[in-house]
């Protein structure tokens, strides 16, 4: 992610005008932004960034004990066996764990980092639990302790039923973009796209060992969330502002760290964040989304810069569309409001993105994504569920973790890096962050 600042964990209250309101603003830490709120700050990394479309990725992970399909809560234990090796962070509880990359410029960069990672972790791991890659886990029915710290307590308090009931896990996707006006203007039509990243990376069918009835149990779990779902469009750099200072003023959202819709602009990073996909068993499925991600941006970057006027719907719009796509794998045209199956939609959407993919050399990704139209990983574990029953799925997906990213690993034929040449910051990363 191009122009990465390091975080650091504050308790600078907002300022408040009652003991209630200071008790709230301390009880949350803010990240670097407890300064003054203004247009220049938010926008500094995307107006600074040297490159437009590098690409990174978060990939958080569950913990399952060897053997059964229990939650193993040992992250805590993995973090320091793992030594200062900042591709790896504690999530919102200790069964979780998130992997992440460093900037790249090809999707197949960042496939071989999240494959090395995987690796590494299940190693470090090893007798004690494994890694498991899906939106949810399928069968557990109690999640487990969060982990201690500041910032975890203060979410656990603003959203206590997602602290008694939430264990989600997700890939975001982060796509550097030069130029604030430009960022913004992509920013509120990619919000357009959000149903379909939701349908193709639905992984979440399962939930405490019954079927949920939807592709992505994860999406629905996530509206547990404050500020969850479809983030609003913003006209200008001025009303995002206005936006932040907002909330700051009461101390409900100290800062922009704190917004956790399906996509959000990232001032610390530099880059448009996607967070609507569940996260992905296959590593090369996590490649496919990044690969789209970076193809869809370049395509509506590149429409801005030749003054085409880029949409921008209504987040009703998008959030119905939302809705339908974690149930079912269709979408809602957003102008029409026609019923799509996803295979149409994307297909439609490939024939168009198809000269910037072979520009930027992603035609194996968007190959890809087209499989994923076809039958997204929620299908693979419902077929399997349906051919040997539930008790082993836990089983299977971490098998599936695991040999996908040897198999990518194998393909890329790239030694793996050490922890030494990863300079991601710190991360702020929990509860779906």
């Amino acid at each position: 992610m191009v122009g990465m600042e390091t975080y650091a964990h504050m308790r600078t209250p907002s300022p408040a005008t009652s003991r209630t309101d200071t008790r709230i603003a301390a009880a949350k830490p803010q990240h670097t932004w407890a300064g003054r709120v203004d247009v220049a700050r938010l926008r500094a990394a995307f107006d600074a960034a040297a490159l437009s479309l590098t690409i990174g990725a978060e990939e958080e992970l569950l913990l399952v004990d060897h053997g059964a399909d229990d939650l193993a809560p040992v992250v805590a234990e993995a973090l320091t066996g793992m030594g200062a090796d900042s591709r790896f962070h504690p999530e919102f509880r200790e069964a979780q764990i998130e992997v992440v990359t460093r900037p790249c410029l090809t999707p197949a960069d960042v496939g071989r980092e999240l494959a090395v990672g995987r690796i590494d972790l299940a190693e470090a791991l090893r007798g004690r639990a494994r890694p498991v890659s899906c939106g949810t886990h399928p069968t557990a029915e109690s999640l487990g302790p969060m982990m201690d710290g500041e910032r975890y307590r203060a979410i656990a308090t603003d959203n206590p039923w997602a602290a008694l009931h939430m264990l989600t896990c997700g890939l975001h996707i982060h796509v550097a973009l030069a130029d604030g006006d430009r960022a913004l203007a992509v920013y509120n039509t990619l919000r357009s796209y959000l149903p379909e990243f939701a349908a193709l990376a639905a992984n979440s069918p399962f939930h405490r060992s019954g079927d949920s009835g939807a592709s992505s149990a994860r999406a629905h779990l996530n509206r547990a969330l404050s500020r969850a779902g479809v983030p609003p469009a913003f006209r200008d750099w001025d009303a995002y502002a206005e936006f932040v200072a907002w909330g700051r003023t009461g101390g409900s959202i100290p800062d922009p760290g704190y917004h956790w819709w399906d996509l959000r602009l990232h001032p610390g990073h530099g880059t448009l964040e996607i967070r609507a996909c569940d996260a992905q068993t296959d590593v090369a499925d996590a490649v496919a989304l990044v690969g789209l991600a970076q193809t869809l941006v370049a395509w509506l970057a590149g429409r801005y810069e030749r003054g085409e006027s880029l949409p921008v719907h209504d987040s009703y719009r998008i959030s119905e569309s939302l809705w339908m796509a974690a149930r079912e794998g269709a979408v809602l045209d957003l102008d029409t409001g026609e019923r799509e199956p996803i295979l149409t939609r994307i297909g439609r959407l490939l024939d168009v993105l198809a000269p910037v993919g072979a520009e930027l050399g992603t035609e194996r990704e968007l190959a890809r994504v087209f499989m994923l139209a076809r039958s997204c990983e929620a299908e693979r574990q419902r077929e399997r569920v349906d051919r040997v029953g539930i008790d082993d799925l836990v089983d299977w997906l971490a098998d599936e973790t695991l040999a996908s990213a040897r198999r990518y690993h194998v393909r890329a034929g790239v030694a793996a890096p050490g922890p030494a040449v990863f300079a991601q910051s710190e991360s702020q990363s929990t509860a779906e962050e």
